[in-house]
């Protein structure tokens, strides 16, 4: 027999599997679109400290684009940076839930047929909502990575000659 205990924490478990963590979701979201296989093959490259060569290409591409798509790309290799530092164990303030959500919003922009499919016009208008979900549930997370990697990596960058750009995962 379940106690309401185990239901509630089965519950829970359900909710941080879907990688809404304990910040509800307080807008509409499409990140059920991304299926476990998109997401684990992100996961482990991103484990590896690789961006996959089409999401390199996805990302540079909406670097050259309007201001809209240089917000999305920044803050996707924000994330990235951020899941590469947490999975290396660089940097630990930030929780199982947070990295998943991170995950599945980069899965998302990924992910060419999402919502609005992103060949078509206003196409990446989904995914700059979701991105601006994420930047905003997770600001205080986001704005912590911030300052450790202006103390930990920009240090580095200087005394080893590295460009700002480096900083960026490749």
């Amino acid at each position: 027999m379940k106690s309401a205990q185990t239901g509630y924490l089965e519950k829970q478990a359900a909710v941080r599997s879907l990688g809404y963590g304990r910040k509800p979701m307080t807008r509409s979201s499409e990140l059920y679109l991304i299926t476990p296989q998109e997401l684990e093959e992100l996961r482990n490259a991103l484990g590896r400290g690789h961006v996959p060569p089409d999401f390199e290409r996805k990302l540079n591409g909406l670097a050259g684009g309007d201001l809209t798509s240089g917000m999305v790309e920044q803050n996707c290799r924000l994330f990235i940076a951020l899941l590469q530092a947490a999975h290396s164990g660089r940097f630990e303030p930030v929780r199982p839930d947070d990295c998943d959500r991170l995950l599945r919003v980069l899965a998302y922009v990924r992910k060419d047929d999402d919502a609005i499919a992103d060949y078509k016009p206003n196409g990446f208008a989904d995914d700059l909502r979701e991105v601006r979900a994420a930047t905003s549930d997770l600001s205080q997370l986001l704005q912590t990575f911030k300052k450790w990697r202006l103390c930990h990596q920009v240090p580095a960058m200087w005394s080893t000659g590295q460009t700002v750009q480096s900083l960026a995962p490749a």
